[in-house]
């Protein structure tokens, strides 16, 4: 017989993760990085490797502890590519530890990485936007007692794509990406 933790001694992140894991119905491994910033917990990064296609989610958690002024729901990033390169998903938590507090992640906002990152794509950048997947846009809880959190993706582009996304709006401009959205060697718009 298998036994596990009761309900009420599971710690915010373990009920996170497995709202995470019942959501994509398989196990999520994470990476823990420590606070940039002094008084805040460690960052951690959740990370799905879908064994049927090649795409990897990573899904942060901590960005949720310091909320930006202009900031209305507790946010977590979100990045889905078709890699088997583990820098994708850990630049979910680098941001998430760095921006935490600062950057509100409101739809359509710009977060500039300034290099490249991963060796296999020159994309080095992304734009904040509502899961692609339908059952991610709803919010997750983390806990028993606190609200819930809201996850918001992070669509990796290159920096000249900025212009586009100005010139087709957010919505036109994924709409021109059809199913290219998680390939990390696709053109420019």
């Amino acid at each position: 017989m298998l036994f596990s933790k009761p309900d009420f001694l599971k710690s915010p992140l373990e009920h996170f993760r497995g709202n995470i894991e019942q959501i994509f119905d398989t196990n999520v491994q994470i990476f823990r990085e420590k606070s940039v910033k002094k008084g805040l917990p460690f960052v951690y990064t959740l990370v799905i490797q879908e064994q049927q296609q090649p795409l990897l989610t990573s899904i942060s958690y901590g960005a949720s502890f310091a909320i930006a002024p202009e900031q209305k729901n507790k946010v977590e990033l979100l990045l889905q590519m078709e890699t088997d390169d583990m820098a994708w998903a850990h630049v979910i938590g680098y941001l998430a530890n760095h921006l935490r507090g600062d950057c509100p992640f409101h739809e359509g906002e710009i977060i500039r990485f300034g290099q490249m990152i991963s060796q296999e794509s020159k994309l080095n950048s992304f734009v904040v936007c509502k899961p692609f997947k339908e059952e991610l846009q709803n919010s997750i809880q983390d806990s028993r007692k606190s609200s819930s959190v809201h996850l918001m993706q992070l669509l990796p582009i290159y920096e000249e794509e900025v212009l586009s996304i100005a010139k087709y709006g957010l919505n036109g401009f994924i709409d021109r990406l059809q199913d290219k959205k998680t390939d990390p060697k696709r053109k420019p718009i």
